[in-house]
Order: structure tokens, then sequence, then C-alpha cells
């Protein structure tokens, strides 16, 4: 409409302007009806919008007590993504789903993100029993006997109540690791002084 009344204003500035000394150079012509003005507008180009397009949502799964692997699976069919967390829980078997963030038959779309909470075995207690004996070697006691500390700068040892003539004596049981430098292990079994 703006469009047509410009023209309009052209026309008549045309027209006004017209004397007689440049009437043959001048071959404007201003439209004469609204008609003609209308056709001009009517070429003007246009944009067309076209629809928007729709996409189609899916269906979450139940997927509360699924081992982790197939509910995976199950995600990936429907074009879902799955986030997994843990948490420790003797209530469930290990990698069994026991939760999921968005329920069962909602509808969401394609490429959501699904978080799925997985039990895992719950950390053993502390604990109670004394710790083991250290079988780090100190530098008072041979690394190859862990469970006594003998002397590595002793002449001998030899098993009590053996035929060993010492000076040292040890009673066994006791386990013996290479290289068994005072030969406690004699038939090599990694115990010595076991009669």
């Amino acid at each position: 409409m703006v469009l047509a009344a410009a023209l309009v204003a052209l026309g008549l500035v045309a027209l006004g302007d017209n004397d007689s000394s440049n009437t043959a150079s001048r071959s404007t012509v201003a439209p004469t009806s609204l008609a003609s003005l209308a056709t001009v507008a009517t070429t003007l180009p246009t944009t067309a919008t076209s629809p928007p397009t729709t996409i189609a949502k899916v269906t979450v799964p139940k997927l509360v007590g699924m081992k982790l692997a197939d509910a995976k699976d199950t995600l990936a069919e429907r074009e879902l993504e799955a986030t997994i967390r843990y948490k420790a829980t003797a209530r469930y078997r290990p990698g069994t789903v026991i939760s999921q963030s968005r329920q069962a038959g909602a509808r969401v779309l394609p490429d959501s993100r699904i978080t799925l909470v997985v039990a895992k075995a719950p950390s053993p207690p502390p604990s109670t029993a004394p710790p083991p004996p250290t079988t780090t070697p100190s530098r008072n006691c041979d690394p190859s006997y862990p469970d006594v500390c003998l002397d590595p700068g002793a002449v001998d040892y030899d098993c009590a109540g053996g035929s060993g003539d010492g000076p040292e004596y040890v009673e066994g049981p006791i386990r013996v690791l290479a290289p068994d430098p005072f030969d406690l292990d004699r038939d090599g079994d990694g115990w010595g002084c076991e009669d």
C-alpha cells in the first residue's frame, strides 16, 4: 500500500512538472488508474514460509531391573542416550539398573539423555583383625625370612633341635623366600625348620 502511494506521488510530480518547452523530451507516463497501480504492486517478490516440521517423540522404556548392557541397548534402539551413575547397595545385584531419570512411558525427543542409576557392590566393612605381619624388609632383619627377624649379619642360623651347630638358632616352621642365605629350606618347598 505504501508502494502504491509512492508511485501515485511520483506520477503527480511528473504531471505537475510538464511544461511546454520539454514536452517532446519527456516520455514518462503516470499510472492512470488504481488497477494499474495494483498490477505494479503485485509484481514485487514475495517471501514464502514453509510450515515448521515436527519431530516425532519416542517413548521412554521401563529400564529398572534390567542389566546395564541390556538397558543401554534398549535406549540405543530408541535413539536415546544413557548417562550412567553408580550407587553402592547390598539391596540389588551389582550391574542392575535401580532407577531412571525419566519415568517409563514418558515421551521425549530422540537423542535425549536418560540417567541410569546402577547398583554396585558396597565396600567391605573395615577389618577389625590385626594387620598381617609386615613383609617389608627391615635393615636389621633378613628379607628371606618374612615371619621372623633373622640378623643378616649373623654367621649362621640353624633350626632349633636340629643337627646344626649354630651359633644362632630359630624355631620353625618359618616361611622362606629366595635366596635363603642360611639354607633353612633344604627341600625347597618355601618352608624351613619344619621338623
